[in-house]
């Protein structure tokens, strides 16, 4: 285990498993499990396409991708953040634009653990804030965050528009 990854044992779970940061190495199993993510919210199934973004993602240095891993070395779970700004509270902020745990792996507190090592190392490089987004349809998540302290903002519209 290198100096990054840290040794979890979660409450209430017989798992064990560690945390740490994805590189290009890890892509062969990084790569299906954001595809399954991108699924989940409706995506095609295009692990090539994943893997690519991905891919290009740690290249550029434009994320951090944290894994999560039992003893054997399979990847569990990942959480993605980018870097971000917030002008209203005039602070720098972090976007967890994506969580995932392998369906086989829910409920043993892994995706708490990963927002919680997110929220540690937000806190210590002076990060204001982390912000997030999840489906309607997702309570699952909605009551993980609401419990790890997230709060629900309700005054904001959420706009896109598509330029590719």
């Amino acid at each position: 285990m290198s100096a990054a990854e840290t040794q979890l044992n979660p409450a209430n779970s017989a798992s064990s498993f560690y945390l740490s940061f994805a590189s290009i190495l890890d892509l062969d199993q990084l790569a299906p499990l954001f595809n399954a993510y991108r699924q989940f919210y409706g995506c095609a199934d295009n692990v090539p396409e994943a893997r690519a973004f991905l891919a290009e993602r740690l290249a550029t240095g434009d994320s951090k991708i944290y894994l999560a891993r039992n003893a054997a070395g399979e990847t569990l779970a990942f959480a993605q953040v980018f870097a971000s700004f917030s002008s209203i509270s005039l602070c720098r902020s972090w976007v967890l634009n994506d969580l995932y745990v392998q369906p086989g792996y829910r409920g043993q507190h892994i995706g708490e653990a990963l927002l919680a090592q997110v929220e540690k190392e937000a806190r210590a490089a002076g990060i204001g804030m982390l912000t997030m987004e999840t489906g309607p349809e997702n309570v699952r998540a909605h009551r993980i965050y609401q419990k790890m302290g997230y709060v629900r903002e309700m005054g904001y519209l959420h706009f896109v528009r598509k330029l590719g």
